[in-house]
């Protein structure tokens, strides 16, 4: 009979495939995070510099763009306030931290 799969096919269930998560891990996304946290800190605290030069450089840093920037900053604002606010590290400390970068 014609269309008789057509037909049929919505009734049957099909095994549904299971794929992998392929792209970036959450766990280096919240290292990265919190690097950038650190060295936003680091423009803004220590360097004195405005807040749209500050983001400009992180973006040439980290090569992200600025809206995402901004956005990772905003979604992390709990321990950006804790940075800020609370650990408030010197220079030393972000050397110990994250001696690659030029600080």
């Amino acid at each position: 009979m014609r269309g008789q799969q057509s037909l049929f096919d919505n009734y049957i269930e099909k095994p549904v495939k299971k794929t992998t998560r392929k792209g970036r891990s959450s766990d280096m996304i919240a290292l990265r995070d919190e690097c950038l946290l650190h060295r936003y800190y680091y423009h803004i605290k220590l360097q004195g510099k405005r807040y749209d030069i500050a983001i400009q450089e992180l973006s040439s840093e980290f090569w992200i763009k600025n809206s995402n920037i901004i956005y990772r900053l905003q979604y992390n604002s709990e321990r950006l306030e804790q940075i800020m606010k609370l650990e408030q590290p010197d220079l030393k400390q972000l050397k110990v931290l994250y001696p690659w970068l030029a600080w």
